[in-house]
């Protein structure tokens, strides 16, 4: 029995990431929505890209109307916007903060297995 593969685009991988950071939900059902053949194939997706800059964009678009123009449904769809924002930018720094840890860990463990000392020392020149 053979196995067809399904090549995906660049444009694709870092779409479906942008949602999967965006939105919150998890890896099942983000491989779910689109149709993925399963999680592993969207964690190497992750991992690939985890350096990318515009995976988890800094800056939300801007909005060029003027304040005094705006409706109640603007400003509770713009509060909505900013809730969303909170939630991938908190993600993104457990992310990180798991990566230290993650490193940490690493790092320790070499230490102690090749008895050496990886870490720089504060006062060396």
């Amino acid at each position: 029995m053979s196995r067809k593969y399904q090549m995906y685009s660049e444009e694709f991988k870092l779409s479906v990431i942008r949602d999967y950071y965006s939105s919150g939900m998890s890896k099942r059902a983000c491989v779910r929505k689109y149709g993925l053949s399963c999680d592993a194939l969207l964690r190497n997706w992750l991992r690939k890209h985890e350096n990318v800059e515009n995976v988890v964009p800094l800056q939300s678009e801007p909005i060029d109307e003027e304040m005094a123009n705006r409706s109640k449904d603007d400003y509770k769809h713009e509060n909505a916007q900013l809730k969303k924002r909170i939630r991938e930018l908190e993600k993104a720094l457990e992310f990180s903060r798991l990566e230290t840890l993650a490193r940490d860990m690493m790092i320790d463990k070499a230490e102690e297995y090749f008895d050496i000392a990886i870490r720089k020392k504060s006062g060396a020149k």
